[in-house]
């Protein structure tokens, strides 16, 4: 049963550290992910690997083609439309439970990671900005207050973070992801829902 539980314990592991390379830009949209080089890359056996992949599969990360292997998921332009439509539902919803519960303490924490994300701007590759961006925003959200809210939205940007296909790929485009994001700081510290719930939808329309 310890075996059992151990092994289990890897494999979770493993699908983390996969999906965090995903998200985080570490491999672009459409990248054939080899077997051999991402269990020497994490030390774990093709079972484990090919295990981690199919969870993936199922939550939309990486697609699997028959008798070629895994890569990294590349949604089409109707998926990338009704995620975002979604997106855009649930995000506008937490905007005034955001507004009404945010503390003095949530705001400068809020501050302090939208700076984070500026900082990042410039330095090379997507890694340090998505993980930058995913910490603001995760932090955002979780300021609502309702974590299964929180957690379908984390979902949905997780899975269409790795493809943007908008601002990020300039610096003048993530300069304005992170006026965005200190307009968000602001509206939430004048505890303005319409404000609040307006730059979200700009800024989902521009990622």
């Amino acid at each position: 049963m310890a075996k059992s539980r151990e092994s289990a314990d890897q494999l979770a592991l493993l699908i983390k550290e996969i999906r965090n390379d995903i998200i985080f830009g570490a491999y672009a949209p459409g990248t054939w992910l080899k077997l051999t080089d991402l269990q020497a890359h994490h030390g774990a056996s093709a079972f484990h690997i090919r295990r981690a992949l199919a969870e993936l599969a199922n939550l939309k990360l990486v697609d699997h083609a028959a008798n070629a292997g895994f890569r990294v998921a590349t949604p089409d332009d109707s998926t990338r439309v009704e995620t975002r439509f979604v997106r855009t539902v649930l995000e506008r919803s937490a905007a005034p439970l955001i507004a009404a519960r945010a503390t003095s303490e949530d705001v400068a924490e809020l501050a302090r990671l939208a700076e984070a994300f500026d900082q990042s701007i410039m330095a090379e590759g997507r890694r340090e900005q998505a993980l930058a961006n995913h910490n603001f925003h995760s932090k955002l959200y979780a300021t609502a207050g309702n974590q299964v809210l929180c957690d379908m939205i984390n979902e949905l940007r997780n899975r269409s973070q790795h493809s943007t296909t908008g601002r990020w790929r300039s610096v003048e485009g993530l300069r304005a992801s992170s006026l965005d994001h200190f307009s968000i700081v602001k509206a939430i510290e004048m505890r303005d829902p319409i404000e609040l719930d307006r730059i979200i939808v700009r800024h989902i329309e521009s990622f």
